[in-house]
């Protein structure tokens, strides 16, 4: 649970995104009202991105040659020293002003973690395949795991450090977002959401692919759902 926050330790996970970055993390450095640092984690971009994380003089960069969503998140989680972290990616369609707005209902609602949800924004920019996708994920993982949640697949989230020291993660790709849910909920960690929006992608391509994607993401609810000691503990619910 948390209720407070010392420290915000934002991870942002970035693979040639030069022209998105430096927009998102003068934004983050701007809004953010709390004791904060931020940590972008490049997987040995070659683009330019690197370089400009550099030169803003206020992040950390942190080079993970292993490429993978996961892979990046969790090296970036290892080298956060506040006890609220922020993860979000560096693509510029999360509407990083709203940081503040994930945090203070974290702690308003003593929760360990809080997502920016984007089923309620009016401009609809994640696209109608995505949308409807999502809504099925999301619907399985709440029917699956006992949940109320709107957003599964939102990478915008703020997490108690306190919870992440808890779980052990193993998915290395686009999964590992739902693995933490699946974490989360077994362990009985109090999830909230706040309404956000999403924007369309200024530059570069997305790195989502979502067939694979799909069938990880799936993979991962099933296999923590199919544990015995969940499955009886949910019987016994």
């Amino acid at each position: 649970m948390t209720s407070k926050v010392e420290m915000v330790s934002v991870v942002i996970p970035t693979l040639n995104e030069a022209g998105n970055i430096l927009e998102a993390v003068t934004t983050i450095q701007k809004e953010l009202t709390y004791p904060k640092e931020i940590i972008v984690v490049d997987g040995d971009s070659t683009d330019g991105t690197k370089e400009i994380v550099k030169d803003t003089n206020f992040c950390k960069l942190v080079v993970e040659p292993r490429r993978g969503y996961g892979i990046a998140l969790r090296t970036g989680m290892r080298y956060a020293k506040g006890n609220v972290v922020v993860m979000v990616d560096g693509d510029g369609t999360y509407e990083v002003r709203h940081i503040n707005l994930l945090l203070e209902k974290l702690v308003k609602t003593n929760a360990d973690l809080c997502m920016a949800t984007r089923m309620y924004d009016p401009n609809k920019a994640m696209g109608l395949m995505n949308f409807i996708g999502n809504k099925v994920i999301t619907f399985c993982y709440d029917f699956l795991y006992g949940q109320f949640l709107s957003d599964t697949q939102s990478g915008f989230r703020a997490i108690s450090h306190d919870a992440l020291n808890q779980v052990e993660f193993h998915e290395d790709d686009m999964s590992f977002a739902t693995e933490m849910l699946v974490l989360f909920a077994k362990k009985g960690f109090k999830m909230v959401e706040v309404p956000s929006t999403y924007k369309t992608r200024k530059y570069g391509k997305t790195k989502l692919r979502k067939f694979k994607s799909g069938i990880e993401i799936f993979t991962t609810m099933l296999k923590g759902f199919m544990h015995k000691e969940f499955i009886w503990r949910r019987l016994k619910s």
